[in-house]
């Protein structure tokens, strides 16, 4: 064989020229920016009706406001709670919401995976290129996220109004890892949640379920309930890192909170631990999925 005809074709021989693989560092930016189309085409389908775009919002403000006025019968009966007072309680709510709020803006869809089963939309995500999750994640514009951010942010506003705290950069920047925290941590519960879904269709009702125990529980001090319960929302399923932990440290109350004043600060291992294992869970369910369907 002559070296010349070792040499691949010319792209001008009429070969086809053979594929390159994708290099992985391109990878997460084609993705990215295949979310951020399918996110604009939601919002125009959305924005295509005027009334619903405004009623889902209306939706998110009057669940989160719900929320806050039930706070607010309570501290009307108790100024303060296991020696918290009203702006310290609001910081818990504040973070939780906004946690919640970035989750449902970003990775709310992720609810919406028994109506996807029902509907056949899950096997066609599974036929086309782009990953099953990113595609669940981008289903529609989740416009309801608005009113949750834009509840929270007035809490957060009404808090910082209460609270008698010198706001350091190293405090700012601890709110902020702790807002991250708080949807990182909804965003991995929810994987572990989906996963059972694949497996388990009667477990649907969990995504509620756990919406409305970190709602209830997740925006109070953690020393108002029995230790059974403080031990079940720091070691099993930990939504108190989600707002009271972090919340402690930021308003003084780390040295009283349970179990110990370090757990304030491993909301960061807490949520990478939480959407690594989600993460894992998702796969495994996706395969049972695929070879049970």
């Amino acid at each position: 064989m002559s070296p010349m005809s070792a040499m691949p074709p010319s792209p001008r021989s009429g070969h086809v020229k053979p594929l390159v693989p994708e290099s992985p560092v391109r990878r997460p930016v084609g993705r990215m920016r295949l979310a951020a189309v399918i996110l604009r085409a939601g919002v125009r389908s959305q924005l295509a009706n005027r009334a619903d775009f405004a009623m889902a919002i209306a939706n998110g403000v009057t669940y989160q406001v719900t929320v806050l006025l039930f706070a607010t019968v309570i501290f009307g009966r108790f100024p303060s709670l296991a020696g918290w007072g009203v702006g310290e309680v609001l910081l818990i709510n504040s973070i939780r919401m906004l946690g919640h709020g970035l989750y449902m803006l970003f990775f709310g869809n992720l609810g919406l995976l028994p109506h996807l089963l029902r509907d056949g939309r899950f096997d066609a995500f599974r036929t086309r290129p782009a990953p099953v999750l990113l595609q669940v994640f981008t289903y529609e514009a989740p416009v309801n996220a608005v009113g949750d951010l834009v509840v929270a942010c007035a809490s957060l506003s009404v808090c910082l109004s209460l609270l008698d705290v010198e706001w350091t950069v190293g405090m700012v920047a601890f709110l902020l890892a702790a807002v991250v925290g708080a949807l990182v941590i909804e965003l991995g519960l929810n994987l572990h949640i989906a996963a059972l879904v694949l497996r388990f269709r009667g477990s649907e009702s969990l995504f509620f379920w756990l919406d409305s125990v970190s709602g209830t529980f997740g925006n109070y001090p953690l020393g108002l309930f029995p230790w059974v319960l403080q031990g079940a929302f720091t070691f099993v399923l930990p939504i108190a890192f989600a707002g009271f932990y972090p919340a402690a440290w930021l308003t003084g109350h780390a040295d009283t909170a349970p179990f110990s004043a370090a757990l304030a600060f491993a909301f960061p291992a807490v949520a990478a631990a939480l959407l690594w294992s989600g993460l894992a869970w998702w796969r495994r369910g996706v395969a049972f999925y695929a070879r049970n369907n």
